[in-house]
C-alpha cells in the first residue's frame, strides 16, 4: 500500500462524473461532475457516491496524520469507528443503502465540493480529494458486520486492487497516486467471520508534495485510477479538476 494518502477502509457496514445531482431529503452535495467510470468486464460490484473535495492532508512534518483525521470525521461515530489496522472500521451495524453516507460526512464538515480549486487548497496541508463508497451492485447474499443475510461483495473477489496516478498538464505529476489492496474482512487480524463486505469506502488524496518540486501548480489536473477485483473484473476512474491562484 502506497504510505503516502490512498487508503481504503474495509467497512461492515477509494468519479463516474454524472451530470445530475442526486435528490431526496440528504444534505450530502451532489456528486462531482467532471469524473467518468468504465467497467472493465463485468463487475458485480461499483463505486458510488462519488465527491471531489478540498480538505487537510497535513505535511511531512505532521506524518499526514490529518488525512487520518479527516477521513475518520467524514464518516463518524457511531457507524464507524477508529481501527488500528483498517484506520475507519466497523462501527454500529446498520442497514442499507450506504450510498449517501460519504456525501453526508462532506456536507456536514462544510468541505469545499466541487472541481475548481484554489492553490492553497492544493498546498501547505491542504489536498485534492477523490472518495466513494463501493457496494454490492448486485453483490451476492450473505452475512456481514452489518447484518446475518443481505446484499455483499463476498471475501472471494478480494483483495481488489487499487492502483492509479495524477497527471497535470498532460505530464506525469504524481505516479504513486494510489497502490494499495483491500483486504478480505475474514483476513483481517482480528478477523470479522463474515460472508463479505456490505460496502467499504475508499479515500484517495494529492497535492504539491507529491509532484515535481516547485511545479507551477496551476493547471488542469486528472486522477487516473483501476480498481480490479481477484478475478480481474473492475472499472476504471477518471476525476478531472482545476488548480487556479
Amino acid at each position: 500500500m502506497k504510505e503516502k494518502l490512498g487508503f481504503v477502509i474495509p467497512l461492515v457496514v477509494v468519479a463516474i462524473l454524472v451530470a445530475l445531482p442526486v435528490g431526496g431529503a440528504s444534505a450530502a452535495p451532489p456528486p462531482v461532475q467532471g469524473v467518468r467510470m468504465t467497467p472493465i468486464g463485468t463487475p458485480t460490484w461499483k463505486p458510488a457516491d462519488l465527491h471531489m473535495f478540498s480538505a487537510p492532508i497535513g505535511t511531512a512534518d505532521s506524518g499526514y496524520a490529518e488525512f487520518g483525521e479527516t477521513a475518520l470525521a467524514i464518516l463518524p461515530p457511531p457507524n464507524h469507528i477508529f481501527n488500528s489496522t483498517l484506520l475507519v472500521g466497523p462501527g454500529a451495524p446498520h442497514q442499507p443503502p450506504y450510498d449517501t453516507e460519504m456525501g453526508d460526512g462532506i456536507a456536514a464538515m462544510g468541505l469545499h465540493h466541487g472541481v475548481q480549486f484554489g492553490s492553497g487548497e492544493f498546498s501547505s496541508g491542504m489536498g485534492v480529494w477523490l472518495t466513494w463508497m463501493t457496494v454490492p451492485a448486485p453483490g451476492s447474499t450473505g452475512s456481514s458486520p452489518d447484518f446475518d443475510s443481505g446484499p455483499i461483495i463476498p471475501n472471494s473477489l478480494f483483495p481488489i486492487r487499487v492502483e492509479g496516478a495524477s497527471l497535470h498538464n498532460g505530464q506525469m505529476f504524481d505516479q504513486w497516486l494510489a497502490f494499495f489492496d483491500v483486504p478480505a474482512l475474514d483476513e483481517l487480524d482480528p478477523p470479522f467471520l463474515v460472508d463479505g463486505s456490505s460496502h467499504f469506502p475508499v479515500y484517495i488524496a494529492d497535492n504539491a508534495d507529491f509532484g515535481p518540486p516547485g511545479a507551477n501548480l496551476r493547471g488542469s489536473y486528472v486522477f487516473r485510477i483501476q480498481i480490479t477485483d481477484a478475478t480481474g473484473n473492475g472499472w476504471q476512474v477518471e476525476a478531472h479538476f482545476a488548480v487556479g491562484p
